[in-house]
């Protein structure tokens, strides 16, 4: 694929490609999962067994898959599209555009987007670890710890910044949505999405095995320094990032709710505007991504001292709750311009 001058994009020169025999170096294994080896501190990795996991949840190819199926959920809830807020009107030529995908996972963000416009030159995802290559001739993927090292573009080269799901991972906010600030273009967008890690219950006051467990893992990422709830706070977190002389750095932030469907029924209430296949289908497949999610958090439980059997019960009742009850899981989006 070349770009508007005929030319056809390249990583930059200074990029090495990972050998995919050496990506089982980025890893270590705890509790049968593979975690990112590059986050614990480098006097601990010489046995990392003996420390607290570095990350929520797992990085690999079982908790990938679950995040493919995650972003079908968000996708089908959002009409077949993978963005919102002015994303289209900031790839509008000319086509020098650059778009950053931040905890790009899987890549298939970037793999959908980086084809729906494929007059950008430029996609750049960003991970911690290496993933399977994607033969993509308009995309690249990048693998360093942006949280520890901020984002390595230069300033005011990016013209859309995009994180989604990072509730999960990012510990210091203040300071990536500062490193934001620092790569975006004038003008440049940055886009946000994370789902809340609780359930509207719609059959039921309460569901006591996944109250149990949402609440049990919300309370511990508190502890180790996260904010699960990120989302709910963050166009004012954006309107606080000031430059050195107290200038806001953001502005136009505005922010857009929607509420997913989750279990075996079909919606009833249809506020996505979806068929009737599509009631059946999205709900069922919302309630596969969370039983997946309870698989992939059962080692950071098994982490904080819990035993096996603690675990698995909570889990299982979970799982059950899902089968035979109804809810909905909340998506909040939130976007912003730089100034």
């Amino acid at each position: 694929m070349a770009d508007a001058a005929g030319n056809t994009p390249s990583p930059p020169a200074n990029l090495i490609e990972i050998d995919p025999n050496e990506y089982h170096t980025y890893y270590f294994r705890r509790n049968g999962r593979d975690f990112p080896l590059h986050r614990l501190p480098l006097e601990q990795r010489d046995d990392p067994t003996a420390v607290t996991l570095p990350s929520i949840l797992p990085a690999d190819r079982r908790d990938m898959e679950r995040r493919i199926v995650q972003h079908h959920v968000v996708n089908f809830a959002l009409g077949g599209v993978n963005y919102f807020g002015p994303f289209r009107e900031c790839l509008t030529p000319p086509h020098n555009k650059v778009v950053l995908d931040v905890g790009s996972a899987s890549g298939k963000w970037i793999e959908e987007v980086s084809d729906e416009f494929h007059h950008v030159p430029d996609f750049h995802g960003v991970e911690i670890v290496p993933r399977s290559p994607t033969q993509l001739t308009n995309a690249w993927f990048v693998v360093y710890d942006f949280q520890r090292e901020g984002l390595n573009h230069e300033a005011a080269s990016v013209d859309v910044v995009h994180a989604r799901f990072q509730n999960w991972h990012i510990l210091e906010w203040d300071n990536f949505l500062a490193q934001v600030a620092k790569v975006l273009k004038p003008g440049g967008l940055f886009l946000s999405g994370e789902l809340d890690l609780h359930l509207e219950y719609l059959n039921a006051e309460q569901w006591p095995a996944t109250a149990h467990l949402y609440n049990l893992v919300y309370n511990h990422m508190r502890q180790r320094g996260y904010t699960p709830d990120i989302a709910t706070g963050l166009s004012r977190r954006l309107e606080s990032i000031t430059s050195d002389q107290g200038v806001p750095l953001f502005t136009d932030c505005e922010s857009r709710v929607i509420s997913i469907p989750v279990g075996r029924s079909p919606d009833a209430s249809n506020e996505l505007g979806l068929n009737q296949e599509q009631q059946r289908e999205l709900p069922v497949l919302a309630m596969d991504s969370l039983k997946s999610l309870s698989s992939s958090l059962k080692p950071f439980l098994l982490s904080l001292g819990f035993a096996e059997v603690e675990v698995n019960g909570p889990i299982e009742a979970h799982r059950r709750e899902l089968e035979y009850n109804n809810a909905k899981m909340t998506y909040r989006m939130t976007w912003a311009r730089r100034r």
